[in-house]
């Protein structure tokens, strides 16, 4: 049994974890780990192997060189070994090869790293360690906060009673609890004179104008009425929950939808063929660009960016950054695309997709660390205040980069927060997202910890464009808010040990995983694309037979008991 000799604490049992089933134990070096709370955490440097992953639009990635990562190797006496950084379009198919291959870091850190499905597959697999004795003994400021916050607390917890990771918690991203919009080209409505559409016939005619009217004053047909990306950005796929659920709530992660307690499976109804119709048509009269089922978020980008004529009218995505540059040093025509309210289906359907705050699984612990507790404790001092969370991911310091509010500032109510709540402080300056980005933080690679407030937008942000938090909280207020679904399934929900297999095939024939479609999205994509006839039954009964064959049922049988075991 390796030692650890630690001060003013007893040895944990909870280090025996460490060894998979099957895998010899691994010797470490002895080390003294000094109590929560106290710097350096180590008197003698060790160094932690860590993975993780970083999103091109807000990031370079390049975290080893940050001026925080030196920063806090010099507050803790720890090096953070960054065995390999990802980019996230390339991050799930390397993960993935890296968990099936058992060469591990000693931990996997990001705020959007795995689902907590995973995490907890990961776990009783053995490739990560529980960590409830290390919250309990090594992490006072995380423990404080779950007790503060059952309701997050109780989804951090797996269904064999462990915890398996330390969570993140984005509480303020208001626009991300309803990020299924339509961006829309404004200076194109305004040349053809039209209003904004309310219903799905009017943004199909507005449709058509984008193409037969050149409201690009090209004198040519070059216009691409609608557009998006396959893959690698945020809800810009072919498959719009944002169309869809004007004929019934498209949740593309499950395909379900949940009411009073009951669960049901909406892609092999016939208001979902209504939907595919509708797809279908803006298809087949060149409403769509074909290259939406094909390009990526890059190739998006360039088409709308063109340095030429504007080229796109409506781009479904969770925000304009997805397909635009956010800065003045593009085309600009990021200011110009503004979001319009859920459409008003056939039959009177008119909601927004509603996903409610969930903890993100940040970081966990795999069975090959030495240090535990060391990590344990790295990640605790993201917990303990609101200034170490903003120096940690953002490289924010207080005087420097931002201000408290004062009493009388708070009592005013006017410096909002993403949330559109009071404000707690208020930023001395901020990048906006854009190309190239550098960032001296460790942002989403950090914990952070936010429920509601945080920091403020100032009220001269309205009219600033490039400030993207205030145009995303006033459109979801707006917009999206009054149209809210209840139909949501509930956040946090994992599945049980004995059902982890089938669920795993199930959702592989049924939603896809890891980038390769499901028969939904197949079947979609044919019924859109013209390659299967929507209008013929025999197609459209072939495409739910084949659900049948993929155990559809059964799919829902297994949610529905995870629901009630969960005690929705």
């Amino acid at each position: 049994m390796r030692k650890l000799v630690l001060i003013g604490v007893l040895v944990l049992a909870s280090t025996a974890l460490l060894m998979a089933a099957g895998q010899p134990e691994r010797a470490a070096p002895d080390i003294r780990v000094n109590p929560p709370g106290t710097y350096p955490i180590v008197d003698e440097k060790v160094s932690i192997d860590v993975w993780t992953m970083y999103g091109a639009v807000e990031h370079d990635g390049n975290y080893e060189d940050a001026a925080f990562t030196a920063w806090f190797e010099d507050l803790t006496n720890v090096h953070m070994n960054f065995v390999e950084i990802v980019e996230s379009q390339a991050a799930t198919e390397r993960l993935n090869l890296l968990l099936a291959s058992g060469d591990l870091p000693d931990t996997f850190m990001n705020q959007h790293m795995m689902t907590g499905q995973e995490v907890f597959t990961n776990g009783i697999f053995g490739n990560f360690i529980p960590v409830d004795d290390l919250i309990e003994n090594w992490m006072p400021a995380l423990n404080a906060t779950l007790e503060e916050y059952p309701e997050y607390a109780a989804q951090l917890v797996m269904p064999d009673g462990n915890r398996y990771s330390f969570p993140s918690l984005e509480g303020t991203c208001y626009h991300c609890t309803m990020s299924h919009k339509m961006w829309v080209y404004m200076p194109w409505l305004e040349e053809l004179g039209l209003d904004v559409p309310e219903t799905t016939e009017e943004f199909y005619q507005m449709l058509a104008a984008f193409r037969n009217e050149d409201p690009n004053n090209t004198g040519q047909s070059d216009t691409i009425p609608m557009t998006g990306a396959e893959s690698g950005a945020w809800n810009a796929g072919p498959l719009s929950a944002y169309i869809m659920s004007s004929f019934i709530y498209t949740d593309l992660g499950s395909f379900l939808r949940h009411t009073d307690g009951q669960v049901e499976f909406v892609a092999n109804t016939n208001e979902w063929r209504e939907g595919i119709r509708y797809m279908a048509r803006l298809y087949r009269e060149g409403l769509i660009e074909p290259d939406w089922f094909t390009q990526d978020a890059g190739q998006l980008r360039s088409t709308v960016e063109n340095p030429g004529p504007a080229l796109v009218g409506a781009v479904p995505a969770g925000w304009y950054g997805v397909f635009s540059i956010n800065s003045w040093d593009g085309t600009g025509r990021f200011a110009d695309f503004h979001p319009i309210a859920p459409l008003e289906g056939p039959d009177g359907t008119r909601q927004a997709v509603y996903a409610p705050f969930a903890i993100q699984h940040q970081t966990v612990i795999t069975r090959n660390a030495d240090y535990p507790e060391v990590i344990a404790r790295l990640n605790d001092w993201f917990y303990e205040s609101v200034e170490n969370r903003e120096i940690g991911n953002n490289w924010f310091w207080p005087d420097e980069d931002y201000r408290w509010l004062t009493e009388e500032e708070r009592e005013a109510g006017e410096l909002l927060a993403r949330d559109f709540s009071v404000a707690d402080f208020v930023l001395i300056s901020e990048p906006t997202y854009g190309e190239d980005r550098f960032w001296d933080g460790w942002r989403r690679l950090a914990p952070r910890w936010e429920v509601g407030g945080g920091n403020a937008m100032p009220p001269e942000w309205a009219d600033d464009p490039t400030r993207q938090e205030w145009r995303l909280a006033e459109a979801t207020r707006d917009l999206y808010e009054p149209y809210r679904s209840d139909y949501y399934m509930p956040p946090g929900l994992i599945v049980a040990d004995e059902l982890q297999d089938e669920l795993a095939d199930l959702r592989q024939l049924i939603i896809g995983v890891g980038g390769a479609p499901g028969l939904v999205e197949q079947f979609y994509a044919e019924f859109v694309t013209g390659a299967r006839n929507i209008e013929s039954d025999a197609d459209w009964q072939s495409y739910v037979r084949e659900l049948e064959r993929a155990g559809v049922n059964r799919y829902v049988e297994i949610m529905q008991q995870t629901v009630t075991d969960a005690g929705y």
